[in-house]
């Protein structure tokens, strides 16, 4: 099936501002008393962002930090908690190996956006993530090293490991707030600022009002203009996107920033955003 192959849009990202003290945000969580829930500032810029459908060279995960793949996943219900479990993580493990040449793949953390998730999943984080970051961060990276293996940390420890995303349209063409991805090796690591996240958080990643209060880092991102922008309009369910956060080896694309932005061509009569991001630990 063909899709259209638009050049680029101008739109606006919403940065964030560079600040004398440390980036928090809580989340779910009562902040200390007299403190904001966030001191984070946004800083919106406009940018244009360019079709990855209109190169010569598509964008690869290790070079740019992001790739788009066919996958056509077989899951009845993609909402059902079991039929995510049995049906759709085979299928990204076996993807994600496929396409990285790993031997080892870990699924965590699903999230599902959109007006359906916000019905069938409440407590959960359904919305767009509506700033530029990048999920996890120098120090965090590998602390889901060991989080995420468990007793099989020590057995695999010593090997390339990596953090990555893979980001798909669940209805399309996905037009409502499509994703922005920047191209890692455009992004100087002064770009790159520690923000403290403190949430509520169930096993899976998912807030629940009874789950146990987690912190972590991400980093949120300061404006530079050298960012180059891309996108993949009028997404498919069929494609998905790796999306890369993180990775141990150092002479690659590692971190990828990236955020949900406004397509000003999107029509009044498009299909409301609606989306599944899980989230793989990967070893070579």
């Amino acid at each position: 099936m063909s899709v259209p192959t638009r050049q680029a849009v101008k739109s606006t990202v919403n940065y964030i501002r560079r600040l004398d003290e440390p980036l928090y945000t809580y989340r779910m969580v009562d902040p200390p008393e007299g403190r904001p829930a966030t001191n984070e500032v946004y800083d919106p810029r406009p940018v244009e962002i360019t079709s990855i459908r209109s190169g010569a060279a598509m964008p690869q995960l290790d070079v740019n930090g992001f790739e788009l793949v066919d996958f056509a996943p077989i899951v009845d219900d993609i909402y059902d908690p079991r039929q995510l479990e049995e049906d759709y993580y085979p299928q990204v493990i076996a993807l994600v190996k496929r396409y990285t040449g790993a031997s080892e793949v870990r699924v965590f953390v699903p999230f599902l956006r959109g007006e359906e998730a916000q019905r069938r999943m409440p407590g959960a984080i359904t919305y767009p993530a509506a700033t530029v970051h990048v999920d996890y961060t120098e120090a965090s990276g590998p602390q889901y090293f060991d989080r995420y293996l468990g007793k099989e940390a020590d057995r695999l420890r010593g090997r390339r490991f990596a953090l990555i995303n893979l980001w798909r349209p669940i209805t399309g063409p996905m037009r409502d707030h499509p994703l922005a991805l920047c191209d890692a090796r455009s992004a100087s690591s002064s770009d790159l600022m520690v923000s403290k996240t403190v949430s509520r958080s169930g096993e899976k990643g998912l807030r629940t009002p009874d789950g146990a209060i987690s912190e972590g880092q991400i980093y949120s991102v300061a404006y530079n203009p050298a960012h180059r922008w891309f996108y993949v309009p009028d997404m498919m369910p069929y494609e998905a996107l790796l999306l890369k956060n993180y990775d141990s080896r150092r002479d690659v694309a590692r971190f990828s920033p990236h955020c949900a932005f406004e397509d000003p061509t999107t029509p009044a009569d498009a299909l409301p955003r609606a989306s599944i991001e899980v989230r793989t630990l990967v070893v070579w």
